[in-house]
């Protein structure tokens, strides 16, 4: 594990009262933040998956005070998943200063991804519809009752890409159709080495996010920075195994292109096809018949 410098954000390998590189008292400094204000903080973070999950949380509280920063972080960082939770903030803040940057960010900003937010962004203002629920809280509608006979919920679907949704980088036939109905209760992210370099371009214009990863360990920290115990995991292949215990429910494919054996242990249910994977997410009585002892 890494630590950071809240100030400086210099790494370092242990948890430390004052930092080696500046000389910050760093307890001091967070006993005085509000947690706004220390989450404002995170958002120059240099781990992007803190800086996303920073500006997520202050979209779904809709903090005015947050403006500024994320509209100073759409316009600096590089990465453009991170901007993309940043310009969905702004909409979900909805002032006039965040709605007009969204309108500059819908034309200019140079990833389409980014742009299409920014556009989906400007279709609702949040203060004219108060009710509207936020991004970070939609998956919490999937609650499912596992082994432990407690009703968990689930706010994010990861998938692994070559050999589970997709064959020779090709995604499946009806994949496309099932990933727009379940981004309506989950947020669905598909973490991937594409092989066969096709998996974004396959992957256009659906609701998904596409993350590229080296190692199944890569999938295993993004499983447990997302939150782990809220996460769906479905994958075929050896890089899958190392996220599997960790997601609140894990389910091995064994799919067109095979799958690992070590995977259908680590696995809490096997399936023979993709489609009946997420058959599960939708049949929650199977699940629980699927692991009742």
């Amino acid at each position: 594990m890494r630590f950071f410098c809240p100030k400086c954000w210099s790494d370092f390998p242990e948890d430390v009262a004052r930092c080696p590189h500046c000389g910050l008292d760093i307890p001091t400094l967070w006993r005085g933040k509000n947690y706004v204000e220390k989450l404002i903080a995170a958002l120059n973070h240099p781990e992007p998956e803190t800086s996303e999950r920073a500006a997520r949380l202050l979209g779904n509280l809709r903090e005015e005070l947050a403006v500024g920063d994320l509209i100073k972080l759409v316009s600096t960082t590089p990465d453009v998943y991170v901007a993309r939770a940043a310009v969905e903030a702004l909409a979900e803040i909805g002032t006039p200063q965040a709605r007009k940057f969204l309108a500059s960010v819908a034309q200019n900003h140079k990833a389409s991804m980014v742009r299409e937010a920014a556009r989906a962004g400007q279709m609702e203002n949040p203060k004219q519809n108060p009710a509207k629920k936020p991004v970070v809280t939609r998956g919490l509608k999937l609650k499912l009752t596992l082994t432990d006979g407690v009703l968990h919920s689930f706010s994010d679907l990861v998938l692994d890409y070559n050999g589970t949704v997709s064959r020779n980088g090709i995604l499946l036939p009806g994949i496309a159709d099932r990933l727009r109905e379940l981004a309506k209760i989950l947020r669905i992210t598909v973490l991937t080495a594409d092989t066969f370099g096709n998996a974004e371009s396959q992957l256009k214009g659906l609701p998904v996010e596409v993350r590229i990863i080296r190692t199944g360990w890569d999938k295993a920290d993004f499983v447990r920075e997302r939150g782990a115990e809220r996460i769906i995991a479905i994958g075929n292949g050896r890089n899958d195994i190392p996220m599997m215990p960790l997601a609140g429910l894990s389910i091995a494919v064994i799919g067109p292109e095979g799958a690992a054996g070590e995977l259908l242990r680590a696995a809490d249910i096997v399936v023979t096809d993709i489609h009946h994977a997420l058959d599960l997410i939708t049949h929650p009585l199977w699940v629980k018949a699927g692991l009742r002892e």
